[in-house]
């Protein structure tokens, strides 16, 4: 974290309460290191993915959607795409439901797509006396939240724990997602036998092939981001046999088909 973003987070905790301030990033990389806020963050992905680490697990954002981060939470801030553009909305939010002091990520539909863009618009700081929007931001806020259908995509699913011997499986499998891997290379990898290591993996509620198919369509959905291959090209990069299976795993996975997910982001 440099400088500039260490002045920016300390400004946003000192700012006035009733204000809800609003940044916007360019196309530009992101890595901010552990840190956590006084009030609520809303961060929308307008282009590239996102990798949140809350506590002991990573998340993923796709392009389009975006994160709820309660006040409080400690949390940080990566990206594997070369650019990736942010609307992120810094606001208090007085929740009175258990759900709202959760980490969450949500489908940003065309009609909030377009209520995170006129927000923004009004920034980089919106207060309590703006003739009622400051208002209106916070009700939409809530209304996103409750309304918009959640995502959840949990990275590795790695806690306090998982078992040392599962954690050198799993690292495997993430560098060798476009190889033609199998249970019994990862057992090797990871010093253990194939049984023991799909009881492990079973311990964890999956399986070696739905956590093997989770995370390359996670990386598929990276690749889409940076719009610089075709989806049959991405299918073979991340390992899949042909694109009919990466089809389906997409679809099992996101809900849409592949070619759904770019109309939308050509969008």
């Amino acid at each position: 974290m440099n400088e500039e973003q260490q002045s920016f987070i300390q400004g946003v905790d000192h700012a006035s309460q009733k204000e809800v301030i609003v940044k916007v990033t360019g196309q530009e990389g992101i890595d901010l290191a552990p840190h956590s806020h006084n009030r609520v963050q809303l961060v929308e992905a307008v282009t590239g993915t996102l990798r949140v680490t809350v506590g002991d697990r990573e998340y993923f954002v796709p392009e389009g959607y975006a994160c709820w981060i309660p006040a409080g939470m400690t949390h940080a801030l990566t990206s594997h795409n070369r650019r990736i553009a942010l609307r992120i909305f810094y606001f208090q939010h007085d929740g009175k439901d258990d759900v709202d002091s959760t980490f969450s990520v949500h489908y940003v539909c065309p009609w909030a797509a377009a209520n995170f863009r006129f927000i923004a618009d009004y920034g980089p700081a919106i207060g309590a006396g703006s003739d009622g929007l400051y208002t209106f931001c916070l009700s939409f806020f809530r209304t996103f939240r409750k309304e918009e259908r959640r995502l959840v995509l949990p990275l590795r699913g790695i806690n306090a724990d998982t078992p040392p011997t599962l954690r050198k499986a799993m690292a495997y499998i993430h560098t060798h997602l476009a190889d033609d891997i199998m249970l019994e290379d990862a057992a090797k990898a990871s010093d253990t036998s194939s049984r023991t290591l799909s009881r492990l993996f079973s311990d964890v509620d999956t399986t070696f092939s739905d956590f093997l198919r989770y995370q390359r369509v996670i990386r598929s959905l990276e690749l889409m981001a940076d719009n610089t291959m075709t989806i049959k090209e991405i299918a073979y990069d991340t390992g899949f046999s042909t694109p009919g299976n990466f089809n389906r795993s997409f679809k099992q996975v996101m809900g849409i088909a592949p070619s759904e997910m770019r109309r939308r982001q050509r969008a």
